[in-house]
């Protein structure tokens, strides 16, 4: 995107004035202020904007997500279609990545050429620019390569649309009914949706990543025609039921799970 190499180039400069004003302090005497331009990148997660094809930046699709985070010299995220790890070096302004793994999903074609095109720009990748909430990673001739967005800060707050359910046996399960789930976090502390059939409502609290989902939950009264609908409205409120702890991943999911780590509901943000 034009803004982000505007803004990195700007930003570049005043990193450089910053960095020739703090030459002239330290002749005179010790400073710990920062230099103004110098944004970390590690420890947060970064969503893929544009990249590299066939000579063009090229943005990615609507609601595609490719995500990056790392941290202490391990990286991954979510390519696309698969989630994937890989090792990352840096000094400085020098980065690169180490031969990319990933599970092995197969998905409709656009979305793996988005993802073969990511990992191999990860691959020729040897310096980074940021401008605090946007990054660029360039090969070794100074072209941009892959541009990201910082991701928003991570919430419950929003509809979502359930992935998997945990099915009582120590398991999570996902099937055509699964997404007749829904959930919707208000800011509130009120917890609505559909359970298959019916409607539901009940409250939440949230301190950190842990969250309490009230037991009490109201709900309509609608008989419903498929059993498996009917058992599946159990096994959810089961489910909210031992949720302790939320997080949402690298790939925008949130997921609710009990105190001994095990998943409980995975959901997707609603379209």
């Amino acid at each position: 995107m034009t803004k982000l190499r505007n803004t990195i180039a700007s930003l570049g400069a005043l990193a450089l004035t910053a960095g020739l004003a703090a030459g002239v302090v330290a002749a005179d005497e010790p400073t710990d202020e920062p230099v103004i331009g110098v944004f970390s990148i590690e420890n947060m997660t970064w969503l893929l904007t544009s990249q590299m094809i066939d000579g063009e930046m090229v943005e990615v699709p609507d609601r595609l997500n490719v995500s990056l985070l790392m941290e202490n010299g391990d990286a991954g995220g979510n390519g696309g279609c698969n989630g994937y790890f890989t090792s990352y070096e840096m000094d400085g302004f020098d980065l690169t990545f180490g031969p990319v793994g990933s599970t092995l999903m197969a998905c409709l074609p656009p979305v793996m050429d988005v993802e073969q095109a990511y990992f191999a720009n990860l691959g020729q990748v040897t310096a980074y620019q940021s401008g605090g909430i946007q990054m660029a990673l360039l090969d070794a001739e100074g072209n941009f390569l892959l541009e990201f967005d910082l991701a928003p800060e991570a919430t419950v707050v929003g509809s979502w649309v359930a992935q998997g359910i945990n099915n009582g046996a120590g398991g999570v399960e996902t099937n055509a009914l699964t997404p007749t789930v829904t959930a919707e976090f208000d800011e509130e502390g009120r917890l609505a949706g559909v359970d298959g059939c019916n409607n539901y409502m009940t409250t939440y609290e949230v301190d950190g990543d842990s969250i309490t989902i009230a037991p009490e939950i109201a709900t309509t009264m609608m008989a419903c025609a498929d059993p498996a609908i009917g058992e599946l409205s159990q096994q959810y409120y089961a489910a909210l039921g031992a949720a302790s702890i939320w997080a949402v991943d690298a790939n925008g999911s949130l997921q609710l799970r009990d105190a001994d780590g095990a998943l409980q509901v995975e959901y997707l943000p609603a379209e």
